[in-house]
């Protein structure tokens, strides 16, 4: 019998434990899940800006906004950044709503110069400015919060649709670092949507994205009642968003073997370089772990580029990035026989290099089954 009481009391401690961490704060039932995906970009990119080709001072040519926004410098960091200031909401201008299943990224900057601070962001049937505490019913936000006082911090999220008859947002525990860069990253999948801070995933709701939200990606500096709001400004650079299949991976193999290829704008470099962009690392090892699944298979690489400057010198750089991406792929376990390279310039393009969504597309890597 002793035996007997001391098992229940064990497993009695260990059901209480679980109960307890799983109500702690920042651990809400609707965004813990034993889903652990890791951000994957998308395949094929839709939309590009690092705000390199906006003059200083001016508002970036490819967004729209209800109030102000202008490119900065910022100091010791190399990427130009659009700071949006109080107030202001500032969208993505979209010619088409966003696919099914895509990705969204940016590099987030939250100053500590001001007393409270509110870096609010979103998907919505319509560009809207961001309550401070109210879920929206027209889109789903996310808002990171942080203050002088340490009062309520964390990461407010959520959609009216997330729960019919609560009206706050929802609040996960998160330290936001201040003055530091910090890739954000989204991804959509039907009406599941995920949100990640530098790789870690903080939210996930699986029923909360609305068809409806395609429509719109925005940018909110939140304000509310307190003049200190007033003050309020954030800053972001190298947006990105890619279109994605629901398990790139089995896209990736399914492509090569009954089309022969594989096309991807994804693999991003440096301008007029062959340094291939670290962000770029996850498509190209999904590209390697297509590879080791498939023993057999084995690919000619060729790189493409958009018709901007030399064409000859168009042509070098787009074999000298085909050479990269293999290097790549060699450093994740590829053997150098199974893979070949070669480049064709400016003169294989797939969209109209008179616009600039056009020389997006054809600056990409293409991955030919032998």
């Amino acid at each position: 019998m002793k035996v007997k009481k001391i098992l229940f009391t064990l497993l009695f401690l260990q059901l209480s434990t679980s109960c307890i961490i799983a109500q702690q704060p920042g651990s809400l039932e609707e965004n813990v899940t034993k889903d652990e995906t890791p951000f994957e970009r998308g395949n094929r990119i839709i939309f590009q800006d690092d705000f390199e080709k906006d003059a200083l001072g001016d508002f970036p040519a490819k967004w729209n906004t209800s109030k102000s926004g202008e490119v900065k410098k910022l100091k010791d960091i190399e990427s130009k950044f659009l700071k949006i200031s109080d107030g202001a909401v500032v969208n993505v201008q979209l010619t088409n709503p966003l696919p099914s299943n895509f990705t969204a990224e940016f590099d987030l900057i939250v100053p500590s110069d001001i007393p409270l601070r509110f870096a609010s962001f979103g998907f919505g049937s319509k560009p809207i400015k961001i309550d401070w505490l109210l879920a929206p019913k027209e889109a789903v936000v996310f808002s990171f919060h942080t203050n002088q006082k340490h009062f309520s911090e964390g990461l407010k999220f959520g959609t009216q649709k997330f729960r019919s008859n609560d009206f706050k947002l929802k609040q996960l525990d998160f330290a936001t670092p201040l003055n530091k860069v910090i890739k954000i990253a989204i991804a959509v999948n039907d009406k599941r949507i995920r949100l990640y801070a530098e790789g870690l995933k903080l939210v996930d709701m699986p029923t909360s994205f609305d068809p409806s939200f395609r429509s719109n990606f925005f940018f909110n500096a939140s304000t509310h009642g307190a003049a200190d709001s007033k003050l309020n400004y954030f800053y972001i650079s190298n947006v990105i968003l890619a279109e994605a299949a629901k398990d790139r991976r089995s896209q990736v193999l399914k492509d090569l073997w009954e089309m022969g290829s594989f096309s991807t704008n994804a693999i991003l470099f440096a301008t007029n370089s062959e340094k291939i962009q670290a962000s770029s690392n996850e498509i190209i090892k999904q590209i390697a772990d297509a590879l080791k699944e498939s023993k057999a298979l084995r690919l000619q690489i060729i790189g493409h580029t958009d018709n901007e400057g030399d064409e000859a010198k168009n042509l070098l750089l787009s074999k000298k990035r085909a050479v990269a991406v293999k290097a790549k792929l060699q450093s994740m376990g590829i053997a150098a026989n199974r893979l070949t390279t070669d480049g064709k310039g400016e003169s294989g393009p797939v969209a109209d290099n008179n616009t600039a969504d056009g020389k997006a597309q054809n600056r990409r890597v293409e991955f030919i089954k032998l």
